[in-house]
């Protein structure tokens, strides 16, 4: 069964979930139809199906988000100047808060901070001689980044993970069989694109 759970936990300090997906698939029905040589339309919504069922997983394999999507982290404390934001790349940081313990939530200013896209995974790094986020009422869960992530559209993800996709779920469709981790082919192509657990 793939594993298409939205939570992910971190460090014990952090989790995170997709709070807006994407509003694409990385390939097209039509791609994939073409490439596994499919005709005729009966089975378009099994295929559209295993299509996002083998981004989502993608993304697992991956570390990444592959289309722009929003996110939000949520931490126990905050952890110090730099806050690395979860499934790269980072595209951009759209609010940083606390949270009480009746669910209200405080913004901390933007002017506090600056994201940096460029390594992988992004960062939130807080400017010098300015305060932490600071929250005193919540033990658990009381602060939240919630941002922006991914490669932007369909046609900004590399090739090489469009065509392990393709290959992907004309396996899944051929076998009628799901696999929550790509075929040992598949990882050869998108492979290069892998973030590593630190």
């Amino acid at each position: 069964m793939l594993n298409l759970g939205r939570v992910h936990v971190g460090d014990g300090n952090r989790v995170w979930r997709v709070t807006t997906e994407p509003t694409e698939e990385p390939i097209t029905l039509n791609e994939v139809k073409e490439y596994a040589r499919i005709d005729g339309s009966a089975e378009n919504n099994i295929l559209s199906g295993f299509i996002k069922a083998v981004r989502k997983a993608t993304e697992n394999y991956l570390g990444r988000a592959l289309i722009s999507q929003s996110l939000t982290l949520s931490l126990d404390y905050w952890p110090g100047d730099i806050v690395l934001l979860p499934r790269p790349r980072l595209i951009s940081i759209t609010e940083v808060r606390t949270v009480d313990e009746d669910g209200t939530t405080t913004a901390y200013a933007s002017s506090n901070y600056y994201s940096r896209v460029i390594p992988e995974p992004g960062e939130l790094v807080i400017k010098q001689g300015f305060s932490y986020p600071d929250n005193d009422d919540r033990d658990h869960g009381g602060y939240e980044v919630e941002f922006i992530a991914g490669y932007g559209s369909a046609e900004d993800v590399p090739d090489n993970i469009k065509e392990a996709m393709k290959l992907w779920v004309s396996l899944i469709y051929e076998d009628r069989v799901p696999m929550d981790k790509p075929p040992d082919i598949a990882k050869t192509l998108m492979n290069a694109e892998r973030i590593l657990p630190s």
